[in-house]
């Protein structure tokens, strides 16, 4: 019997997990052909892309417009392979604008849909809650307090734990990233992580540029690093980062590596934050959009905070500069306020660490892929 699976993602984040999933499935059953919508992550776990994640990929809600001719081609062509009666399963990752109706073109055709990697419904947007339950046959939630909310709304559901703590290497080693990055392990470091896109990077660096200035003034010998997203040009950052501050030094990916030598982060709000959290450095969370966009999740969203380590904790462990406050004078502020007593550092890693433990145990992948095969194969009750 010919099997073939469908993962779709809309965000580098969903590839990096859906290529995970991919593996572990192609593990427990090299049969099963997997397609889907990604990029570099799951085409290497042997998914066949037939929609590059940077094609579709959007920040904001404007945003969207500039790319819905492309979405809703994609979408028809979704439709055709779920129509081919080869496709056995569809996997969703995040990506609810698109996902939930592939959710219910799946389902309509009697096709099992496991979510993996929930829709922020906890914080906007509630109302998909009600097609979730009608259209999804498992959730499969990656934050702890997501499983008790999808149960008060009585959704099938299961924390499988995080895949983040599978991805990134527990055994990474300050003094060795940093011989391998030619910079002093014994002088102070500060990592510049402003986003994966190139709106967020044209909102978000230049105040974390005029910030390092200021930062420089009081500790002349820091020293900056910047890791660039793999879906960024170089070129693209020479707009910002100009001759004026021939101090930062940029290196491509290494995201995780610049976060292990890191003594303080200042990072776009959004993975980034948990994944620091996980290895345990110290950060200040910023984010800035256009005024529309702002304005549009000011009214809609439902949160008391916009880093997940904050939402996780449900405190500040992290301070927040968000849009108008996202200033160079607050973020030189607030790093010289941790800077300059290395016990305020110390209390947030261990604030940090509670917030890993909470996050639950590795083989995240393995457990969800073995929950989709066996229902796939077996038709055995999802549990």
């Amino acid at each position: 019997m010919k099997y073939e699976l469908l993962i779709i993602t809309g965000e580098d984040s969903g590839d990096l997990y859906g290529g995970n999933l991919a593996r572990e499935i192609k593990k427990l059953s090299p049969d099963i052909n997997i397609s889907g919508v990604g990029g570099r992550q799951m085409k290497s776990a042997g998914v066949d892309i037939f929609c590059n994640v940077s094609d579709i990929s959007v920040v904001g809600f404007w945003e969207v417009i500039e790319k819905l001719g492309l979405i809703r081609r994609l979408y028809k062509q979704v439709v055709e392979k779920l129509d081919s009666g080869d496709v056995k399963g569809v996997v969703l990752i995040d990506y609810p604008g698109f996902n939930l109706k592939v959710a219910k073109a799946a389902k309509e055709r009697g096709i099992p849909v496991f979510y993996y990697i929930s829709p922020q419904v906890w914080a906007w947007r509630k109302e998909r809650v009600k097609t979730i339950k009608r259209y999804v046959d498992k959730m499969m939630v990656i934050l702890p307090f997501e499983e008790e909310f999808y149960q008060k709304e009585g959704v099938e559901v299961k924390f499988v734990g995080h895949p983040l703590l599978e991805a990134i290497d527990p055994s990474l080693n300050k003094e060795e990233i940093c011989r391998e990055l030619g910079i002093d392990s014994k002088q102070l470091i500060l990592g510049i992580l402003p986003g994966s896109r190139k709106k967020e990077i044209s909102y978000i660096l230049p105040e974390i540029l005029k910030a390092s200035i200021l930062i420089k003034e009081k500790y002349p010998s820091v020293q900056f690093l910047l890791p660039l997203s793999q879906s960024i040009e170089e070129d693209y950052l020479k707009n910002f980062i100009t001759s004026d501050y021939s101090y930062i030094k940029v290196v491509k990916g290494k995201n995780y590596d610049v976060m292990k030598a890191s003594d303080l982060l200042i990072t776009k709000s959004g993975t980034s934050t948990l994944e620091a959290a996980i290895i345990g450095t110290p950060m200040i969370i910023v984010y800035k959009s256009s005024f529309l966009s702002y304005y549009l999740a000011k009214v809609l969203v439902n949160v008391t905070y916009a880093g997940l380590p904050n939402l996780l904790a449900g405190k500040e462990v992290a301070p927040e500069l968000l849009q108008h406050k996202m200033i160079a004078k607050n973020i030189t502020e607030k790093a010289i306020y941790y800077l300059e007593k290395k016990g305020r550092l110390e209390q947030m890693r261990e604030e940090l660490k509670n917030i890993k433990c909470s996050l639950g145990e590795q083989g995240v992948s393995k457990r969800t892929a073995e929950t989709i095969v066996n229902f796939i194969k077996t038709g055995q009750k999802l549990k």
